[in-house]
């Protein structure tokens, strides 16, 4: 018994190629969809990124403008160099650099607000009279025994 080949004939060869011509036709149409929506999120970004852009340069042209006019220069001398206009008199305020009490490393807050980070003690040898209106010191190491093992100064 020999194994044959089924016929092929015109009609299978027409066939098979239509079923070629078909996927070929398939494969270049998903291809150019595919590079269709490629473009059209680079577009996207694009437009995105003009548009960012447009926002910027608006904000740079406005920013140019004030510092070319007059408001900004006489804001600037004022600041800078103290100047003042004629019949103004300049007031300079002596404010204190920090805004509240200052906190310590590991110092609750309650301690900062009410100063209680450390043991407040009297002046040594002043009588109760003395003390009444004399403020409170703090003694000379208040954060505990020192390092060293030392009971302190005697």
């Amino acid at each position: 018994m020999r194994f044959r080949l089924p016929a092929f004939g015109p009609a299978q060869m027409v066939l098979t190629l239509a079923i070629l011509l078909l996927g070929l036709f398939a494969y270049a149409f998903l291809q150019t969809a595919a590079q269709a929506y490629r473009l059209r999120e680079t577009e996207r970004t694009m437009f995105d990124e003009v548009h960012g852009l447009r926002e910027q340069r608006a904000e740079l042209e406005g920013l140019a403008a004030y510092l070319e006019s007059d408001e900004y220069v006489e804001a600037f001398a004022r600041q800078q160099f103290g100047l003042v206009k004629p019949g103004e008199t300049l007031v300079v305020v002596d404010a204190p650099t920090t805004s509240g009490p200052v906190r310590r490393p590991g110092e609750r807050w309650w301690e900062a607000l009410f100063d209680t980070a450390a043991p407040l003690t009297p002046t040594p040898g002043a009588s109760p009279e003395d003390l009444k209106d004399a403020p409170l010191t703090l003694p000379a190491d208040a954060s505990g025994p020192p390092a060293d093992g030392t009971a302190g100064d005697p």
